[in-house]
């Protein structure tokens, strides 16, 4: 059984297609749609939600957004108001 080289599926035996380039790169495809998202409209999978390696991709994001908000949450040093010095105006006359 082959992955398919756009999302990464095992690709059951007797089922999909073997697409041979020019330049002699043999690429599997599990279905029409990871073919056209690869070829055709030269999609990367990592941008791409239903592929292996954008599911990877967002649950790297995610734990780093949770890693950032942990940060954030750690006690801050108070910060003390200063207070303001009052500055009168004289009018002339």
């Amino acid at each position: 059984m082959q992955p398919c080289t756009f999302c990464g599926n095992q690709i059951p035996a007797g089922t999909g297609k073997m697409y041979v380039r020019k330049d002699a790169r043999i690429l599997f495809f599990c279905s029409r749609r990871c073919e056209k998202n690869l070829l055709k409209l030269e999609r990367n999978p990592r941008t791409t939600a239903y592929t292996v390696e954008g599911r990877k991709t967002k649950q790297q994001q995610m734990s780093a957004r949770s890693h950032a908000l942990k940060k954030d949450d750690a006690p801050k040093e108070e910060v003390k108001p200063v207070a303001k010095k009052s500055a009168k105006k004289t009018a002339k006359k």
